[in-house]
């Protein structure tokens, strides 16, 4: 018989030991009972350490298995789940002009002004919290002394102090290649918060109804993971080289990668909370009391109307930085196709070639004589329609990337789907329509 490795310890041995950690723990943790705005990401960077290392102690000890000190456990995660939210926050926030050092604009201050307010609601939230947790230990018999507490310790969130950029690096070249499937896979991730209207703002009642259904942990974090893998493919392939330096869409490219990822990784701590503690998946004691502590509302809000509005909308705004990188580095050939019989360039051919233009992210334009058509306007084609009949012609060419002069050979050999039957080849042009209508 292999002996267990585990030595029970009686609840009041436990006093002592956890005694020691959590006091360490609010000798940091306090600190936010007297300043609860606007802290540092230093503060949120050592919270979030702290609130790990008792995490991880109490459930080495088995306490989220134990009825007297589970409830406390589950404070100390909660403490740890909002504190890395607002290290997140906080480090755009001092980036920020890093990112966009030419936003000055009404979206840049409204940003600002809307992230200084989240900030004050995530202090808030961890003020309620810790507070809870210092009372819950009190009465489970553990004597926290009062802490020193030092508040030019952790500054509020201010600018950067940076030493020169004065690095000299050879000026080598990335791929071309590699830098389109690096925007590419970007674009791909924009175009999905898109369809699936994270930008949307419910209110909370209808943001609690997405949850966990069609948002939730996994979701958010398989995207965050994602942007975080771009990310570091661009340090490694396009950051610095001379690509980088002489091509201005690709400077900015990064902070479009990098400020949305960030708020994905602030809503993943934030919902992994809700799905815990908000939601109706658990119901216990630690559940009910920690529901009364911090207000789902407000939870919900600082998902949908702040998290995942801007992570939408930066990937939104990087969207045609990254299409236009990708129309300079595709591979550009020409294509003769026929006109859609019978009727020619109407509106719902014209709509479904912008489709696949969209699909491919590429300039894609239509020769009619010797006037150039922007395939990815309905307007422009069926201007271009027009143009067919009055030089009564048969044939166009397509000008653009190989991949979607492809599609768009296969769109013509079906008849432009006039008979709206889509073969399975476009089977994205049926997903989008069914988007927008």
């Amino acid at each position: 018989m292999r002996r267990s490795l585990h030595q029970i310890i009686t609840e009041e041995d436990f006093k002592e030991p956890v005694t020691e950690m959590a006091t360490r723990f609010f000798r940091l943790a306090d600190y936010i009972l007297y300043e609860a705005e606007d802290l540092s990401s230093r503060f949120y960077s050592n919270l979030m350490n702290e609130a790990e290392k008792l995490e991880t102690f109490l459930d080495d000890y088995g306490a989220r298995e134990n009825h007297t000190w589970y409830h406390f456990s589950e404070l100390i995660a909660s403490i740890r789940n909002f504190a890395v939210a607002g290290f997140e926050l906080s480090h755009i926030l001092i980036r920020y002009m890093d990112y966009f050092p030419d936003d000055e604009g009404e979206d840049s201050d409204e940003f600002y002004a809307h992230s200084m307010e989240v900030m004050t609601y995530i202090g808030g939230i961890e003020k309620s919290l810790i507070t809870e947790a210092r009372l819950e230990i009190a009465r489970l018999g553990c004597h926290i002394s009062e802490t020193d507490i030092k508040p030019q310790s952790f500054s509020k969130v201010g600018k950067l102090v940076k030493l020169p950029r004065n690095l000299s690096k050879d000026p080598y070249n990335t791929s071309e290649s590699r830098v389109m499937q690096i925007v590419e896979s970007y674009r791909k991730i924009a175009i999905k918060m898109r369809r699936d209207k994270y930008g949307n703002m419910p209110e909370p009642a209808e943001m609690a109804l997405m949850i966990p259904t069609r948002i939730n942990e996994t979701m958010v974090k398989i995207m965050e993971n994602a942007l975080h893998t771009i990310q570091s493919e661009y340090d490694t392939h396009i950051r610095q080289t001379g690509m980088e330096k002489s091509d201005p869409d690709l400077l900015k490219f990064r902070s479009y990668i990098s400020v949305p990822m960030h708020l994905l990784e602030m809503a993943r701590w934030i919902i992994h909370f809700y799905e815990r503690h908000e939601n109706e998946i658990h119901s216990d004691t630690s559940h009910e009391k920690i529901s009364k502590i911090v207000d789902k509302d407000l939870v919900l809000k600082l998902l949908s109307q702040y998290a995942f509005y801007y992570a939408n909308k930066y990937m939104s705004d990087g969207k045609p930085i990254s299409e236009r990188i990708m129309s300079r580095f595709m591979l550009k050939d020409k294509v003769t196709l026929p006109i859609p019989q019978p009727g020619g360039f109407h509106a719902r051919p014209a709509y479904y070639i912008t489709l696949v233009v969209e699909e491919h992210g590429t300039d894609v334009f239509m020769m009619v004589g010797d006037r150039k058509f922007d395939c990815r306007s309905v307007l422009d084609l069926l201007e271009a329609g027009g143009h067919t009949v009055e030089n009564d012609v048969e044939t166009v060419d397509f000008i653009g990337d190989k991949r979607t002069l492809k599609d768009l050979r296969i769109l013509a050999d079906n008849n432009y789907c006039e008979d709206e039957t889509i073969p399975k080849a476009l089977n994205y042009i049926r997903v989008a329509r069914n988007i927008v209508t």
